[in-house]
């Protein structure tokens, strides 16, 4: 009998990106209707950044190692 936390990380992994998905809409149409621009694309630009790790957690190695290449100065 095989046992793993694979349908139960899949879950979560979807449930964190709906609760992205609102949480975005509900900041973009705040800082909207305060015509805060500037908050309204950080906001957008931020949850962005969120929603790749959540989306292709994998990347946080390859950004990892990427960066660690780069300050590799030798």
């Amino acid at each position: 009998m095989d046992i793993s936390l694979q349908g139960l990380y899949q879950w979560i992994q979807e449930q964190a990106k709906y609760g992205l998905f609102i949480v975005l809409i509900f900041l973009v149409l705040y800082f909207a209707a305060k015509r805060a621009w500037i908050g309204m694309v950080g906001c957008i630009i931020g949850l962005a950044g969120v929603g790749i790790f959540i989306l292709n957690p994998d990347i946080i190695s390859e950004v990892a190692t990427w960066f660690g290449e780069k300050l590799n100065m030798s």
